[in-house]
Order: C-alpha cells, then structure tokens, then sequence
C-alpha cells in the first residue's frame, strides 16, 4: 500500500513539474524580441516559433512594439499566424527570402527604390531601375570668352538618353520606399549598397531634344565649383521605419517634369566626372 502510494505521489510530483514546465515553455512577445536583437535569424526565429508553445500579443499596440524593437516582418506573420492557430510555416520565395505581398510596403522586398500608388483601394509597387549616364557635355563657352574679367562660366553637364524615363506618373506629390542594406550603421563599404536616403539626391533635369541633363561643374578663369547645380536639387523628407526600410517623399509637390533620384557615390564617386552615374528616373506629367 505504501509503496503504491509512494507511486502515486511520484506521479503527481512529474505531472506538476511537466505543467510547470510547459507554461514556462511559452514563448512571448518579449523573447521574440530578446531573440531578435541577440542577432539571430529571422528563419531562425520563425522556425523556433512554428515548433513552440507560444503566447503572443498581436493587438494593435503590441504589433506597434514588435516593429519599433526591430522584429522582422516574417516574424511578425508568423507570430500572427501562430496566434490564429494557423501554421507559422513561412513560404519561401524564389532566393529563399520570405514570400509576401510584393504591393505591401512592409513586406520583404530586394534592395532598391519603389514607387508607392494607390487607386481605387489597391496598392502597387514599382522598382525603379537605374539609368547610366554616358557623356558629358559643355556649354556656355562663347559668353564666357566674352565676359569681361574672365567671370563667365563653362558649365559642365551630364546627361541621360531620351527626352523622358520610361516611369510616368500623375502625382505631384509622390511616395517612394527606399530598401537598402542599414545592418552596418553606415560603414558598409564592400557591399556596395546604400545604407541611407541620404546617399541619393533628387534631381530635376533640364529636358532637351532627345535626353536629360543636370549641370554638375562649373568654372571661370578665378575657380571651378564640381558638385550638382543648387537649381537642379529637390528637398527630400526621409522617415525610417526600420530595417533598412525608409519612407521618401518630395518636401514641397513636384512641377511638371523629369527627376531622377542620383546615387551620390556612383560615377566613379566624382559628381565632377558625371560618367556613370546612376539615375534612378521618372517623370511627373499630370496629362493623360
């Protein structure tokens, strides 16, 4: 009798302890994002979610916090899916990269600067893609022979093919994402890939016959001034949101015209040289 007693007992000892053991299994909220800024992997996370007890907090407010401590945003799915009851399986998308709404600005999307619109309730995303600069021109010559004092000035310009990008849109007042690579604060330097808006200035082309130009030089018989004209130059407002994903919209509306967002240390990093600058273009043209 006692030793059944003592059989029982044991059982009831494992039992609590297996209880217990099992809520404090539950992931939350709170190790998702210890996990995240100890540096691991979102597919990483996402996977130890999709094999856990979980008890997440996907309100409003607690999406809101997931995504100012930096949780990716297939973690986040996955956390939601976890909390419906669903599965947590990630698709994969070509690349192994996440699979998502490619129109949805918060989704995973590759390196680069998308235009944002909206009609009739749906969303849609286009990439830019970067056009190159291949010559520059001079003008302005003649009226700087005959200035007197040597103050005319030469100015030197770089142009892009074709009177207007192949991107034409009808708001003056468009929004841009720009997707770049933030994980190195700055200091990436062997990737190539921006890691800041600020790397980009928004440029208004003057449009000629048969291409696009902005003056990048100019000089007199006293100096010369390399760098893009103030003229040509648009205000930017950037809003991060995180991961290397920032918000970009025109400061004040946009005129009719051709722009084109130049990648500051493309061209040889010489805005003076011009020649293989990229221009990520488009053009604003309020008729049909």
């Amino acid at each position: 009798m006692r030793t059944l007693f003592s059989v029982l007992t044991l059982a009831a000892i494992l039992s609590l302890a297996a209880v217990s053991s099992f809520a404090q299994d539950k992931l939350t909220n709170a190790e998702v994002i210890s996990l995240t800024k100890a540096g691991l992997a979102s597919s990483v996370i996402v996977e130890k979610i999709r094999t856990s007890t979980t008890d997440f907090d996907t309100s409003t407010d607690g999406l809101i916090a997931l995504k100012q401590a930096g949780v990716a945003d297939e973690v986040v799915s996955a956390m939601v899916t976890a909390k419906s009851g669903g599965s947590s399986q990630t698709p994969a998308a070509p690349g192994g990269q996440p699979a998502g709404d490619p129109n949805d600005p918060m989704s995973k999307h590759g390196y680069g600067i998308y235009l944002y619109s909206e009609e009739g309730g749906t969303r849609k995303m286009t990439q830019l893609q970067p056009t190159m600069s291949a010559q520059n021109r001079t003008g302005g010559g003649f009226t700087a022979s005959i200035t007197p004092f040597g103050l005319g000035k030469v100015k030197t310009k770089t142009n892009l093919p074709g009177r207007n990008a192949a991107i034409q849109i009808k708001e003056t007042s468009p929004v841009f994402y720009f997707y770049l690579d933030a994980s190195s604060g700055g200091l990436n330097t062997s990737s190539g890939i921006p890691s800041s808006p600020n790397e980009f200035t928004l440029v208004r082309f003057h449009q000629r016959s048969d291409n696009r130009e902005v003056t990048i030089a100019k000089s007199n018989s006293w100096g010369s001034k390399g760098g893009l004209s103030d003229e040509y130059v648009v205000a930017l407002t950037a809003e991060p949101l995180g991961n290397g994903v920032f918000k970009v919209t025109p400061t004040s509306p946009l005129k009719k015209g051709e722009y084109g967002f130049m990648m500051v240390n493309s061209g040889n990093a010489n805005t003076s040289a011009g020649v293989g600058s990229k221009f990520f273009d488009f053009g604003v043209n309020m008729t049909p």
